[in-house]
């Protein structure tokens, strides 16, 4: 059979063909590249875990001959790194040190000021209560305490006249009132006061009495409580009579003997607050005590 011949069973060939009829070469094979450039060696699948009787065979693990293992190092003491030397001060000439940051001084300013606020905060309280203190004491001093005390007595039934005005006084018993916790051995005594002025020269001192006591013949003594009624506090009426009640409790026992004394008030209404605080420069009459018999 010739060149130009085929089989009858061989496929036709279609492919290209070069002048002469012939059929070019087949182009050569591609070159792998360098990662496939090395081929292994293929093996069978073959059970190598768990191993087989001993009359099967088993195949090994290939041994990896490229690799080597790694050389021992000598042991090498750690050493400690050695300290870095001290800095080396530099000298800088007067004429290019800088000036001190201006937060730096700031701070002492604030802190003395804030020292100087405070102590002077101190000094203003420090001030006012000693002016206030003060003030309080010479007001007492003047209105409780400035002269001595005469004690006058007002027979029972009668009125006693101080600064042109008339008082008069009655003790009598008197229920226990709704609460009370006293028991049977004390006696409460309702007290009551009638004030009149006589003069416009008075109409003005509406001051309470003070040191309204109960007096025994023993010279014991217990406190009134009294209210302040229904009396104007700028100025009185002259010739209407002002009513004042008051509750006490005495024992039984000298229920009957108590007498009430007090001391009428010299306040004026109209008397300037600045006043209030001056010391008197004449000498001041004995303050007036009533004390009314029963």
């Amino acid at each position: 059979m010739s060149t130009e011949e085929r089989d009858w069973f061989a496929p036709r060939n279609t492919g290209p063909r070069d002048g002469a009829g012939r059929t070019p070469p087949p182009p050569p094979a591609a070159t792998p590249p360098p990662w496939q450039a090395r081929s292994r060696t293929p093996y069978p699948d073959q059970q190598v875990w768990p191993p087989l009787s001993r009359e099967g065979v088993t195949q090994p693990i290939p041994a990896v001959r490229d690799a080597a293992p790694p050389l021992p190092r000598p042991a090498v003491p750690p050493t400690a790194p050695p300290p870095p030397p001290p800095p080396v001060p530099v000298p800088v000439p007067e004429a290019v040190q800088e000036p001190p940051p201006p937060a730096r001084e700031a701070a002492p300013r604030r802190r003395g000021r804030a020292a100087l606020v405070a102590a002077g905060a101190v000094v203003s309280v420090f001030a006012a209560v000693t002016a206030h203190t003060v003030d309080g004491y010479l007001f007492y001093e003047q209105v409780s305490t400035q002269q001595d005390t005469r004690e006058v007595v007002v027979p029972a039934g009668q009125v006693g006249k101080v600064h042109d005005i008339e008082w008069k006084a009655t003790v009598s018993r008197t229920k226990a009132p709704a609460g009370s916790r006293h028991g049977a051995d004390v006696a409460w005594m309702k007290i009551e006061i009638i004030q009149k002025v006589l003069s416009d020269g008075s109409a003005t001192m509406t001051g309470m009495p003070d040191d309204l006591r109960l007096h025994d013949r023993a010279g014991r003594s217990w406190a009134v409580e009294l209210g302040a009624g229904d009396r104007p506090s700028d100025r009185l009426e002259v010739g209407q009579e002002y009513a004042l009640a008051g509750l006490a409790v005495v024992p039984v026992a000298v229920a009957d003997q108590v007498e009430l004394a007090f001391t009428p008030s010299a306040y004026r209404s109209d008397t300037p607050t600045k006043d209030l605080f001056k010391r008197p420069t004449t000498p001041q009459p004995p303050r007036t005590t009533l004390r009314f018999r029963r």
